[in-house]
């Protein structure tokens, strides 16, 4: 613990460790168990497309750099429409808009299958993106305050570890449709098809959902929330904490490699070590596997280790961050596909054991009546700063160096440098837990 962590830690003795049956028993299993739903389904999404992405292609008539585009554009709409969705996040029911933004996905999906060209493409992928917004400013949030603090870490590792398990699904998913469907029926469709259904049935589950007072667990001694804070003054209120400032740059590099590289992956798998549609699927299931063991271990973990020393929390995410972009390198010089699973395991547990501890530190350092602005804020700077910027630049380094080269090049690049950026900013991090005016970090 570090003398800094002591100033934040000194104060009234941490709350007592709850068993997460305890936590769940407080806020009830239905709202875990929807938002959970809603994480599935997004990366289920994510996975069948990045896997179709070359029969896509070819059914479309489009060039791998027209559907990275396309799959960055689904990232860019998340970017835009989580600001407004953040906006109305800290002023409206959560619960129903998490209702209706998961009914407008669905509708995204039933489109997808029935697509003819590139626009029509685009525009089932746009509504998609505005269907997936709410994963930070609207789910993370309706959790931290649904759930006690002491249990915080666990709640957010299985939402996030319904992230990978989506990822392990939704390979399956491909793979049983491209076994079972013609291949002149074209199976993404019928895929993308049946992901409507679920959909429907969690936006309508959402809307019936309980909607949490803000801020609830946030303080030992009840204070009534503030009115909503007009976006203007909460940008300038968000700027003063340092934390987060420095957490926005790194999610802007970070996005650089983790949007656009793994469609890249995807094309590396077919061309250069020749696995068809259900050996990608199988593939990317084997490895999301990894990503289940790093959120699981990150949940069990971050509580206490929060508690304890907030500075070391953040500097595990910086480091399994930074791990994921040599990953990545690694992988697309993979000899053989033996080789790129290994990999891509490790990078995926990496990845997941550094994303719970990081919002776990937005959710210390954020006053709870502009949380949902600031988690807003981080899925804007990662899917728009990171995955425009990351489609732009991984399309011209591929063009001068080849795929591999341009993931060697830009993938480590990009996410050692968000590492170092948090790292930089965990200075500020205990001044910035005292100053929230909460009682995390050890009190």
């Amino acid at each position: 613990m570090t003398e800094q962590d002591r100033a934040v830690t000194s104060d009234p003795a941490p709350p007592p460790e709850m068993a997460f049956k305890e936590v769940v028993s407080v806020g009830g299993r239905m709202t875990l168990g929807v938002v959970v739903g809603f994480q599935v389904l997004d990366s289920v999404d994510n996975a069948v497309f990045g896997i179709f992405a070359p029969e896509i292609s070819e059914s479309l008539g489009l060039t791998s750099t027209e559907i990275t585009v396309v799959a960055a554009l689904a990232g860019i709409m998340v970017a835009l429409a989580a600001l407004p969705l953040g906006w109305l996040g800290d002023r409206r029911r959560r619960t129903t808009i998490a209702g209706a933004y998961t009914l407008a996905w669905a509708f995204a999906a039933a489109l997808v299958g029935v697509v003819q060209n590139l626009w029509h493409l685009v525009l089932a992928r746009v509504v998609a993106g505005v269907g997936k917004a709410g994963e930070g400013p609207i789910q993370v949030s309706l959790l931290t305050d649904t759930y006690p603090r002491a249990g915080r870490g666990r709640v957010l590792g299985l939402h996030r570890a319904a992230q990978p398990l989506g990822i392990v699904a939704g390979p399956v998913l491909a793979a049983v449709f491209a076994a079972t469907v013609p291949a002149e029926h074209e199976p993404w469709r019928w895929a993308f098809a049946f992901l409507a259904l679920p959909g429907l049935v969690l936006g309508v589950a959402a809307l019936r959902l309980r909607e949490p007072a803000r801020g609830r667990f946030d303080r030992e001694t009840p204070r009534p929330v503030p009115a909503p804070v007009p976006l203007r003054a909460a940008f300038a209120r968000l700027r003063e904490i340092r934390t987060f400032t420095f957490v926005l740059i790194a999610m802007g590099a970070f996005g650089l490699c983790v949007v656009a590289v793994p469609i890249h992956l995807t094309f590396i798998l077919e061309d250069r070590l020749g696995q068809g549609m259900v050996a990608r699927s199988t593939i990317f299931a084997i490895s999301a596997v990894g990503g289940l063991v790093g959120a699981a271990l990150a949940g069990v973990h971050s509580d206490r280790l929060f508690r304890r020393s907030p500075t070391t929390a953040l500097h595990l995410a910086a480091g399994a961050l930074a791990a994921l972009g040599i990953g990545f390198a690694f992988q697309a010089y993979s000899p053989d596909v033996a080789t790129f699973v290994v990999i891509g395991t490790l990078t995926q547990g990496m990845l997941f054991a550094g994303i719970v501890p990081l919002s776990i530190t937005v959710a210390a350092i954020t006053p709870p009546e502009i949380r949902a602005t600031a988690f807003a804020l981080v899925g804007f700077s990662l899917a728009f700063v990171g995955g425009l910027g990351g489609a732009v630049a991984t399309r011209i380094a591929e063009s001068l160096w080849g795929a591999q080269a341009a993931i060697a090049a830009i993938a480590p690049t990009a996410s050692i440098a968000a590492g170092l950026v948090l790292v930089a900013g965990a200075r500020h991090l205990p001044r910035d837990i005292r100053g929230n005016g909460t009682d995390e970090g050890g009190r």
